[in-house]
């Protein structure tokens, strides 16, 4: 939505304080454009997060989506003239979507450019149309089992081209892992900037901008802190290592005191399960155990 002189400046003062390694721009199909797509290679931005999320053209109208699926399969095309590092987003699980739908998605992945897949289940969120539109219909609009087809059919599809899930719903082919989300579930420091952004210190406190942009531009009351407890940092430990192939280290375990006898036994018998393996000193999930990552997260919690 930024012309490239609001992106210039923008950029100009993140560069007076920061070296930054990567910037991801997210896009939507109808907005790669040539003109455009040099104007942001111009200005340095070296990733781009495509929204793409289905070609199937009915399930687009119903996720009031603005481009069409030729418009994806046309416009992509333009990225092989660049030299992004591109990813795209899909939505599985979706009523009336087919396993074809998702062959379709998977096909897209075969332009080489493309090295990178975030794959999201379709949730309902509180006071969304959606969720109006279940609530209005009387009848859940998401079946689960359905969902937990299309996990493991995306999941089949983009291992057999050669993507590697390193993370719950992301892939990436050639080690092309997206940096800011790894600093995000390693816990590192991470600024945001805006209206409802997120903010985190990297050790206990963590903030969050209001949503308004009236407040925000004020700056009066325009942002909230919390300061997190040791059992918080524990949970989190948890929740984010879990999801990624990195898991949890045994060394970041020992800096909480270890693990309470509970804790162990609520271990072995997801080993024994087949949802959690132990080697090298690091706990991780297995393929099965990713469907159920934040469930069995909450297992460790402390309270």
């Amino acid at each position: 939505m930024l012309s490239k002189n609001e992106l210039q400046n923008f950029l100009k003062i993140l560069s007076n304080h920061n070296s930054v390694e990567e910037i991801t721009l997210e896009v939507n199909p109808e907005d790669l454009t040539h003109e455009n797509l040099s104007n942001w290679e111009s200005l340095g931005i070296n990733r781009l997060s495509i929204g793409i999320q289905t070609l199937n053209e009915t399930l687009l109208q119903w996720m009031n989506r603005n481009h069409t699926a030729q418009e994806v399969i046309t416009n992509v095309k333009l990225l092989e003239s660049f030299s992004f590092n591109c990813s795209i987003d899909l939505i599985y699980g979706v009523p009336n979507q087919t396993l074809q739908d998702l062959e379709l998605m998977a096909v897209l992945t075969e332009n080489t450019f493309i090295h990178h897949v975030s794959a999201y289940a379709l949730t309902l969120e509180h006071k969304t149309l959606l969720a109006h539109t279940e609530k209005k219909s009387r009848a859940p609009l998401i079946n689960e089992h359905q969902q937990v087809d299309h996990y493991f059919e995306v999941q089949q599809r983009l291992i057999e081209r050669g993507f590697e899930q390193y993370e719950v719903s992301n892939y990436a082919r050639n080690k092309a892992y997206a940096l800011h989300n790894k600093n995000y579930w390693k816990r590192f420091p991470y600024l945001g900037i805006g209206p409802g952004a997120h903010s985190y210190d990297g050790k206990s406190i963590r903030r969050w901008n209001v949503t308004n942009n009236a407040q925000y531009m004020k700056q009066l009351d325009w942002f909230d802190t919390e300061e997190l407890t040791d059992e918080n940092r524990w949970n989190e430990l948890w929740l984010t290592g879990l999801r990624t192939l990195e898991g949890v280290n045994l060394d970041a375990i020992e800096r909480f005191g270890n693990l309470s006898t509970q804790e162990n036994k609520e271990i072995e018998f997801l080993i024994k399960k087949g949802d959690l393996t132990y080697e090298n000193n690091v706990y991780r999930l297995t393929k099965n155990g990713f469907l159920k990552a934040d469930r069995i997260s909450s297992l460790l919690f402390r309270i």
